[in-house]
């Protein structure tokens, strides 16, 4: 089985991600290991390895009973998929033999593995894991540890089952179970390639189907929308505490017109605005800075903006935040602690949707990400191709698969021209409507 690949100088760890998955992960999971030294990518390619099918097995135990069997010979075949990659500089690891006796680690070692040697050695094996990660697999030991007190090398699948059942009965959403039972997984084949625990006795296990159906967002009314545009901050310039300053202005239209995800759109630079002399204002959605993440490869896209967005002056503020100096599009918007630029916005947004005195939507299903559901929407009334509004969207399913820049620009220009919003965009001149 190949996990190694060589290229320009520097050995890559690479595995294709399950069809179902795909969505989620982008098409293929590939990390520079920044190292020449074969033995040493060797044994941080397998540790990866075992880390990502760990948490794809999680992740398809999520999934319905009747997906999960359609796909589960997905993850065996990964050497099959991974092979039609090899070039002349692929390293192969070797197939790995046959399942023999293994020898369990000494009692004394193994009674001593403690939840922080094992958080430790989890994180060495990627020390770029986003903060969040970091809190989400703390919050799993800590959960976990609430109901079991076994020494990690006494865990049985019986435990890990039973923190499953006693989390789906405290009411939590079936995806956050899984989330954590996939944590505790992790975690466990950390200790198991590391040779100090022997087994990993989460692997596999299923997360019933729940009884209770998830929410599904729904679209902005043409109405709810007039009720938006028309909030206090547009009619009056008042820039109210947690707004982001201009940001509570211009997010929102810029989601309505462009799909972009609220994160997308808040972590925009003034140098992530092109003004493209054949075809017009386009908007770059990167991860080129330090401070800039994106959910998947295939997110990373060119998106033109929409004629309205344009209209509403859009282009004049880009100008004046230019002129100020500035780096970010909306630099007045506060990070929280994770670094997301998006994060504090988006609760301001939710009370300004859910206020009585703001747009007084009370129905879960809709929030900011119904943004993103409404241009999907428009898309498919416009009747635009889903490989181009999937190319709008950055949205990578098993039937489309794309990278970055494979797209032209041109049909996504045209595709966007067709799009006709359900509201007219505000005109903005000194930071309040003026239409």
């Amino acid at each position: 089985m190949s996990y190694l690949t060589f290229h320009h100088g520097s050995y890559y760890f690479q595995l294709r991600v399950p069809k179902p998955l795909v969505e989620h992960h982008g098409p293929l999971i590939r990390t520079n290991l920044q190292t020449v030294d074969e033995r040493f990518a060797k044994i941080v390619a397998l540790k990866l390895a075992g880390d990502w099918l760990s948490r794809f097995e999680a992740d398809l135990a999520g999934l319905a009973s009747s997906e999960v069997e359609a796909i589960g010979s997905s993850l065996a075949s990964q050497h099959v998929d991974i092979s039609t990659t090899r070039n002349d500089n692929d390293v192969s690891i070797g197939s790995i033999p046959s399942p023999l006796p293994r020898r369990k680690p000494p009692a004394s070692a193994a009674n001593t593995v403690s939840d922080d040697s094992l958080l430790v050695g989890w994180k060495r094996i990627d020390p770029d894991r986003a903060s969040t990660t970091v809190r989400e697999m703390r919050a799993a030991i800590r959960f976990f540890r609430a109901q079991c007190k076994l020494p990690w090398s006494e865990v049985a699948r019986a435990d890990i089952a039973s923190f499953r059942d006693q989390q789906l009965k405290k009411g939590l959403a079936r995806k956050t179970v899984a989330k954590r039972v996939g944590m505790i997984s992790t975690l466990l084949q950390t200790g198991f390639d590391a040779g100090v625990l022997p087994s990993n006795v989460a692997r596999g296990l299923k997360i019933p189907k729940a009884d209770i159906p998830t929410i599904v967002r729904r679209i902005f009314t043409a109405n709810e929308l007039t009720r938006l545009f028309d909030l206090p901050a547009y009619r009056t310039g008042v820039r109210p505490a947690g707004a982001g300053g201009e940001a509570c202005i211009w997010i929102p239209m810029i989601a309505l017109a462009s799909g972009l995800r609220l994160e997308e759109i808040a972590q925009l630079r003034t140098i992530d605005i092109l003004n493209d002399p054949e075809h017009g204002v386009l908007i770059r959605v990167t991860d080129e800075d330090p401070e800039q993440r994106v959910k998947t490869e295939g997110s990373k896209r060119i998106v033109p903006a929409h004629a309205q967005l344009i209209q509403s002056g859009f282009v004049d503020y880009i100008s004046d935040v230019r002129a100020a100096r500035q780096k970010w599009l909306f630099p007045a918007l506060d990070p929280d602690h994770d670094g997301r630029r998006g994060a504090n916005f988006g609760k301001w947004f939710m009370r300004q949707l859910r206020s009585r005195g703001g747009v007084n939507v009370q129905d879960p299903r809709l929030v900011f990400h119904s943004f993103r559901h409404t241009f999907k929407t428009l898309c498919r009334a416009a009747e635009i191709t889903k490989d181009v509004h999937d190319a709008l969207t950055g949205h990578v399913s098993g039937s489309v698969s794309r990278t970055y820049g494979e797209m032209p620009i041109a049909p996504l220009v045209r595709a966007v021209e067709r799009i006709k919003l359900p509201v007219n965009l505000p005109r903005i001149v000194g930071g309040v409507r003026n239409d």
